[in-house]
C-alpha cells in the first residue's frame, strides 16, 4: 500500500498537481476544485463489470454534469472523464439504455446458484434448469458464461447483480431466499 501511495504522490508530483516544499504541500487549485466536486455529488453508482479476464469498475459521479471514473488494467490505472451522453453511460456500465420487453419471474436462491456455477465452469444446462428462467434472461446468462455484474447505488445503499449483454439488461434482487429477477435499463436508475 505505501509503495502504490508514493506512486500516485510521485504521479501528481510530476503532473505538477501537487507540490512539496519541505513540510507544506500543496494541492493545485484546478485539481483541488475537481476532487472537492466528487465529494460534492448528489449520488454516485458504481458498476462492477464481468470480463474474460476479471472484472473492471465503472463510476458515475452524478451532479449537474457526470464524471466518470473508469478503472483499466486490473484497477491499477483509472481515467476520468466528462460524460452526458445517456448511451455512452449505459454502455460504460454495460445496460442497456432503454427497457427491452420480458417479465419478472422470481426463483430461489439455492436453484439459481448452481445453475450460475455450472455456466461459470462451462457445463451445458439440463432442460429443467433452463425452465427454470425466463428464456430472454438464459440468453443472456448463457451469452455471458454466468458471469454477473454487480451494481451499487450509494443513493439507494444497495447492492444488486445485473445480467447484461448490452441490449437487455435484467436486476436480480435478493428478499430473503428469493430472487425477483425483472427487466431493467440504465434509465431506470432515474424513474
Amino acid at each position: 500500500m505505501e509503495c502504490r501511495l508514493d506512486s500516485a504522490t510521485s504521479g501528481l508530483i510530476s503532473k505538477g498537481l501537487l507540490a512539496v516544499d519541505g513540510n507544506k504541500d500543496t494541492v493545485d487549485e484546478e485539481f483541488r476544485k475537481f476532487l472537492m466536486g466528487l465529494t460534492n455529488v448528489k449520488r454516485v453508482i458504481r458498476c462492477q463489470r464481468a470480463t474474460e479476464g476479471g472484472a473492471s469498475t465503472v463510476s458515475l459521479f452524478c451532479h449537474d454534469e457526470f464524471t466518470v471514473q473508469q478503472s483499466l488494467y486490473d484497477n491499477r490505472v483509472f481515467k476520468w472523464f466528462k460524460e452526458n451522453g445517456e448511451e455512452k453511460l449505459s454502455k460504460l456500465i454495460d445496460m442497456s439504455s432503454t427497457k427491452v420487453n420480458g417479465k419478472q419471474f422470481t426463483l430461489k436462491e439455492s436453484q439459481f446458484e448452481p445453475v450460475v456455477d455450472k455456466l461459470l465452469a462451462g457445463i451445458e444446462l439440463t432442460e429443467d434448469e433452463s425452465d427454470l428462467f425466463d428464456p430472454d434472461f438464459l440468453r443472456v446468462l448463457v451469452a455471458n458464461k454466468g458471469k454477473l455484474n454487480s451494481l451499487y447505488d450509494y443513493h439507494l445503499g444497495e447492492q444488486v447483480m445485473i445480467g447484461a449483454n448490452g441490449e437487455q439488461t435484467w436486476f436480480i434482487e435478493n428478499n430473503e431466499d428469493v430472487l425477483v429477477v425483472a427487466p431493467f435499463s440504465y434509465g431506470t436508475l432515474f424513474e
